[in-house]
């Protein structure tokens, strides 16, 4: 295999607490009485980072919310991190540990306020991710490119692209707002951990709307498989995707004809294409006879011919390569199954 899974659960999370009555004028108080700034949605937004390296939050006081329907007190850490109390944790942690995050948020906002929130009462925001190791940096750096050109139903993709015209980040973006619901980047050179295409993160964004929200005790025990897929649909919704190099594209192509999936045919003919592209390049078909030069539409059909059959065909990678897209995708949804 070119790459396994070797980390998946919660990054992420923000626990909710909700004050009642003069326990939530006091946490107001006490929330004022310390060095803040506002922030969105008329909170307000404590300049204090804990251990966790979090940030407490407080919604409703701002504009005279009613105590105890609108008054909120919120604070948003990685899971890892607030359970080790150690900032530099950056952990996925297993998301049957999330009662204990809101165990543990609790204690914090209690130390940091010095006024006691009350149990966590809803999960408002929990980022869910597996992690994708590499063996080789071109595999890793060829899958990117070949998500970040999916174009999700639905939805809206954007890419960010590195310096060297690699891909560092691909998005999933809601089609109207663009509001983030997944992506798939480069983790080990985000965060210095590794060179380039080694370290693969796939993470699913979730901040569910009031009438939504569960219980940290109630959220540590569902299956969590269809939420991270859900937001992995986009990108499982394609066909059978692989990307790979020349020779690796004609193995894939016999062995989808072995197996009934294309017609012999077909794959004889896309074989035809990659080795003409293999040997002679976009020139072999963007030329005349004359030996001038056309457009690009003769050597872009053939691409797409393939593409439509599943196949993503690589320069980057060796010939002999291929990097089973669908298939990392859909083990990484597989690990968030109870």
């Amino acid at each position: 295999m070119v790459a396994e899974v070797t980390a998946s659960g919660v990054d992420t999370v923000s626990f909710a607490f909700r004050p009642e009555g003069r326990s939530y004028f006091d946490v107001v108080e006490a929330f004022r009485a310390k060095p803040h700034r506002h922030g969105s949605a008329g909170s307000l937004v404590a300049d204090e980072r804990g251990p966790d390296g979090g940030r407490v939050m407080l919604f409703g006081a701002s504009s005279g919310a009613e105590p105890g329907r609108a008054g909120v007190v919120a604070i948003e850490s990685r899971l890892g991190a607030l359970l080790s109390m150690d900032s530099e944790d950056h952990r996925l942690v297993a998301a049957d540990r999330l009662h204990l995050g809101g165990v543990t948020a609790r204690v914090l906002v209690a130390e940091q306020l010095g006024v006691d929130p009350g149990p966590a009462t809803e999960v408002r925001r929990y980022d869910l991710a597996s992690e994708l190791r590499f063996r080789a940096a071109c595999d890793g750096l060829a899958f990117l490119r070949t998500v970040a050109g999916l174009v999700p139903a639905r939805a809206r993709g954007t890419v960010e692209v590195n310096a060297d015209g690699s891909v560092m980040t691909a998005y999933a973006r809601t089609a109207k707002r663009g509001v983030v619901h997944a992506r798939i980047y480069d983790k080990g050179r985000e965060s210095g951990s590794d060179p380039p295409g080694h370290r693969v993160r796939i993470e699913s964004q979730n901040r569910p709307p009031k009438s939504r929200r569960h219980h940290p005790e109630a959220l540590s025990q569902l299956d969590l498989k269809a939420t991270f897929g859900r937001t992995m649909n986009p990108y499982l919704q394609a066909d059978e995707l692989v990307v790979a190099g020349a020779d690796g594209a004609v193995a894939e192509l016999v062995a989808r004809a072995v197996r009934g999936e294309i017609s012999h045919n077909r794959a004889e003919r896309l074989a035809g294409s990659v080795a003409f592209l293999k040997h002679g390049g976009r020139a072999v078909y963007d030329r005349d006879g004359s030996n001038r030069v056309r457009n690009n539409e003769r050597s872009a059909r053939r691409l797409k011919a393939l593409r439509d059959a599943g196949i993503v065909l690589s320069d980057e990678l060796p010939a002999e390569s291929t990097v089973p897209v669908s298939e990392l995708l859909r083990d990484a949804v597989s690990r968030f199954t109870v």
